[in-house]
């Protein structure tokens, strides 16, 4: 059997296989990929007569279909020679079809989305109402429901962060930067979440993370700053200060920060140089 007679018999294998999976789609393109085949190859005699008793067999498959039942009562029509006719049917109803089932996928993902919203806002709502812990399973619902919607638990996180619930937002935001470390908002959460906790030790480790993933940006390298002169780690608050201003010698905040630190570094280095004690005032 001929190269051309082989491909067109593995074409509508195919296709009867897909149908069985009812998978419409695979199903056009491979028989339209074997008519096709058939109204070009140089296939005759035996081999042939062979290849449209397959395909004959395939378009039976086809019009067993549920939908192909629907649209067509009385089945798609083959007629032997005319191959160049069905095929064009077949590629028009496959072209139509994509578009219907594109158009019923978007429709469906918007009304779920609808839902979505709608609950995370009635979440929100519960917060404010004081019904924290019902919130708390609308939220939990979504996130395991959801598992589809990218930064999903980054806005949950978010939301619960601006309800007034940080220890609860961190679980969202951390696990939202396990499937995105680089999560812009999740990063900028998460540090804020530690911030109204108190931890700063833990909000100083975010703020470096988010720097490795993201970058040192100006922004964060002046978070880093703030937060260090918070825990009164006066080195590292002066050297994230001092390369702020190294980056915009107009910032305010970094200008304010490094004045305030200075002294303390300083005074501290001139007790070690003269063999005193070292205290900081803290």
């Amino acid at each position: 059997m001929s190269v051309n007679a082989k491909s067109i018999r593995e074409d509508i294998a195919r296709a009867r296989a897909y149908a069985a999976k009812n998978d419409y789609l695979k199903t056009l393109a491979c028989l339209a990929r074997a008519v096709n085949g058939v109204t070009g190859s140089k296939v005759f005699g035996r081999e042939k007569f062979e290849v449209q008793a397959l395909l004959e067999e395939a378009i039976k498959d086809l019009n067993g279909m549920k939908m192909i039942r629907k649209l067509f009562p009385n089945g798609l029509s083959y007629v032997r020679g005319k191959e160049k006719v069905f095929y064009q049917t077949l590629r028009r109803l496959h072209d139509k079809l994509k578009e219907a089932i594109e158009k019923s996928r978007i429709a469906r993902q918007r009304k779920r989305l609808s839902v979505l919203d709608d609950n995370l806002i009635k979440a929100q709502d519960l917060i404010r109402n004081g019904d924290a812990i019902e919130a708390r399973k609308i939220f939990r619902k979504a996130s395991e429901y959801y598992t589809d919607i990218d930064g999903l638990d980054s806005d949950i996180g978010t939301r619960l962060l601006m309800g007034g619930m940080p220890g609860e937002a961190v679980e969202y935001l951390k696990r939202g930067l396990d499937r995105n470390g680089g999560d812009q908002r999740a990063h900028s959460g998460l540090i804020a979440a530690f911030e109204a906790l108190g931890e700063m030790d833990k909000a100083a480790d975010a703020v470096k993370e988010a720097m490795r993933r993201l970058g040192g940006s100006e922004s964060l390298m002046l978070k880093l700053a703030k937060i260090s002169f918070a825990r009164r780690d006066w080195v590292e608050a002066h050297r994230q200060a001092s390369g702020v201003l190294e980056r915009n010698p107009l910032n305010a905040d970094a200008k304010k920060i490094a004045k305030r630190v200075e002294p303390k570094i300083f005074s501290a280095t001139d007790k070690k140089s003269k063999g005193g004690p070292i205290k900081l005032d803290l």
